[in-house]
């Protein structure tokens, strides 16, 4: 992976296919790789960009508990690899990024593509949920990280994380360190409580809110709430899916994201115009 050295780290980042840019952007514990399912599918017809945030992956760094740098972060490498606005998609974590994003420099957004953001999760957290961080902060404490991040992905995702490919759970497991930080609280953490909500409502570019039919009731809340900030903010539901969406349903997933950025029509080059020749 090629890497956009910034801000004391490298990030590394990878690029597929051509046409007008859209940058994804992972959640807590997974990596640029989280792609893979679907990134081809969406490169056949535009220029996707995909990498590690700061601290995952190949992008190394030390647990990041401060997401304001992530946000710096994404606006970097749309700036210095897309050159051009793009339609950013988040998911998780990511998605939470992605709309701090968006709020921060709208300039270099197109559309937005949000996938069960946890957003404002301390002010609407539900019992499960705090059940689950109560044993996460057990097991850290215990000195068991990777039994604690598991307590947190089987909350977030249900039975799809045991469910999930074991690579990708290896992959979720093998940054516990960088989850529990961000678990930790922090006035500009995980959970962006600092974003306040009316400048969520100055978004101005197309917004879709992607959501799992079987996630947990909280992100079907976080999606009732940015729906009431976001009056023409369109959504999608994916049968059978939960919080790991793409991975779930990744055909499904894909075509979502491409009715939520639709690439405009190549116009028919007419043979008699495209001839040059003697």
């Amino acid at each position: 992976m090629p890497v956009l050295p910034y801000s004391g780290a490298d990030l590394a980042y990878e690029e597929h296919g051509r046409g007008a840019p859209m940058l994804m952007i992972h959640g807590s514990g997974a990596q640029a790789a989280t792609w893979d399912g679907v990134v081809g599918d969406l490169a056949a017809d535009r220029r996707v960009i995909v990498y590690d945030r700061r601290g995952y992956g190949a992008s190394t760094h030390p647990p990041v508990r401060d997401h304001r740098r992530h946000v710096r972060d994404a606006a970097a490498v749309l700036e210095q690899v897309a050159g051009e606005p793009a339609t950013v998609t988040g998911w998780s974590a990511g998605a939470n990024i992605a709309l701090a994003l968006t709020v921060e420099r709208p300039d270099l957004v197109r559309r937005l593509i949000l996938v069960e953001p946890p957003l404002h999760g301390l002010r609407h957290a539900t019992a499960p949920m705090l059940g689950a961080l109560a044993r996460a902060k057990r097991d850290q404490l215990r000195g068991r990280p990777r039994e604690a991040a598991a307590h947190f992905f089987r909350w977030a995702a249900g039975d799809s994380f045991d469910g999930a490919p074991a690579q990708e759970r290896e992959r979720l497991l093998s940054h516990a360190a960088n989850v529990l930080a961000e678990l930790d609280p922090h006035p500009f953490g995980v959970l962006f409580e600092h974003l306040p909500t009316r400048r969520i409502r100055r978004v101005r570019v197309p917004v879709t809110f992607l959501l799992g039919e079987r996630s947990d009731p909280f992100f079907h809340g976080v999606r009732r709430r940015l729906a009431r900030a976001l009056p023409a903010m369109r959504t999608e539901v994916v049968p059978g899916a939960t919080h790991l969406v793409h991975i779930d349903a990744p055909a499904a997933f894909a075509a979502a994201v491409r009715r939520a950025d639709p690439v405009p029509p190549v116009d028919p080059v007419d043979p008699v115009e495209a001839d040059t020749g003697p």
